[in-house]
């Protein structure tokens, strides 16, 4: 896997913080990683990419969402809050689903009344 020039300092961003959030030094993150040193460097220094199976090794490990690995929007996909929605959301059926994103407009002020309308009228709807 080859990552163009800006993917790699975002990769290389997070495994940083994610090494560094476990409280890890370089070289005990290499060891539980179980790569070299100089790698664990040249990854956090964006000198370096990992196979794609290293990518999935290293986001397993140090529990990085792979978004985070990639996109560089600001948003903190590692906490446990965050993880824990993601691992629930497969489970909800498409009622469950609906309020989810009513009340995650709600609270985010993302979108405008008409979505919140539109997901009120089709809860509605489904409790008659």
């Amino acid at each position: 896997m080859s990552l163009s020039i800006s993917d790699a300092r975002v990769f290389s961003a997070a495994l940083k913080k994610a090494r560094q959030k476990r409280k890890l030094t370089q070289a005990e993150c290499a060891e539980l990683l179980d790569h070299s040193v100089s790698f664990q460097k040249d990854l956090e220094r964006g000198r370096c990419s990992p196979s794609i199976e290293g990518f999935y090794h290293i986001c397993r490990t140090l529990d990085i969402s792979a978004d985070d690995c990639i996109f560089q929007d600001g948003a903190d996909r590692t906490g446990s809050t965050y993880q824990k929605l993601l691992r629930l959301l497969p489970l909800c059926d498409e009622k469950s689903l609906s309020a989810l994103v009513a009340a995650a407009a709600v609270l985010t002020d993302a979108d405008q009344n008409a979505m919140l309308k539109e997901q009120s009228e089709s809860i509605r709807d489904e409790q008659t």
